[in-house]
């Protein structure tokens, strides 16, 4: 199971963050810009997929998703989030869920479902990503981004006698709650990457695809035109994007 925690309070929290998360997350800002590639390559051809969006929020990527000729079903637990959403995109299918509880989707099946900086902010995984093996078609896949466990939260630092810049990684194997104060503060769990890989397995799931994106200025700006400071910030990855399969057979159990 993963750390105590409470879905009712995370998604709580996200609600009284909706407006300001709506504002900032646009799908121009800096952290979708850098996983767009990737996603591209994994999703493939949209045109008549079936595609669910976990932790679709206000719907931008839904919206975008739908352009292109997929059929697209977005889930997130934030009434408030939903909302806007259904504002800005009527035709949207957009639905209310729990995702510490699971997909409830009554047995739907997808081409591609996607999570975009989601799972680490639900509290209890076991559930979801047993429902996401379950949902997957074959041939599907299972596409989510989230900041990268070992070095996201440590803070960038530079030694003051040789002036060597490093983050300085510590306590990465426990696993954690914290509070982080992005878009006006919600809660994070963090779990080492090994924790993912052996929920994803236990699930019925394998890992096809591991991404590093370097980490670009936040204005977005061509890598000729950050300074030296930047250009070293875009050595160390602070996001990571996973695109996982079905196994075939019986899942690993638990231990």
């Amino acid at each position: 199971m993963s750390q105590p925690g409470d879905s009712t309070a995370d998604i709580d929290a996200w609600d009284a963050v909706a407006t300001a998360y709506a504002e900032m997350v646009t799908g121009t800002d800096s952290i979708s810009a850098r996983f767009w590639p990737f996603l591209v390559e994994e999703l493939g051809p949209l045109a008549g997929k079936r595609i669910l969006d976990l932790g679709c929020g206000h719907g931008w990527l839904a919206a975008r998703l739908a352009a292109e000729g997929a059929e697209v079903m977005g889930l997130d637990g934030s009434a408030e989030l939903l909302s806007i959403g259904r504002s800005r995109h009527p035709e949207l299918d957009l639905r209310q869920a729990d995702l510490s509880t699971g997909l409830g989707t009554g047995g739907e099946s997808f081409d591609r479902i996607v999570a975009l900086m989601v799972l680490m902010d639900v509290v209890d995984l076991d559930p979801l990503l047993k429902d996401v093996a379950a949902a997957l078609r074959a041939g599907g896949r299972f596409i989510f981004t989230m900041p990268h466990p070992c070095f996201w939260a440590q803070s960038p630092t530079e030694d003051p006698l040789t002036g060597e810049r490093y983050r300085k990684v510590t306590g990465y194997l426990r696993l954690e709650e914290r509070w982080v104060t992005s878009f006006g503060g919600h809660r994070h769990y963090h779990r080492p990457l090994s924790w993912y890989f052996d929920r994803l397995a236990q699930a019925g799931l394998a890992v096809g695809r591991l991404v590093e994106p370097p980490t670009p200025p936040t204005d977005n700006r061509p890598p000729e035109q950050w300074s030296d400071y930047e250009a070293w910030m875009g050595t160390i990855p602070t996001m990571i994007g996973i695109s996982a399969f079905r196994l075939t057979g019986t899942p690993r159990l638990q231990p």
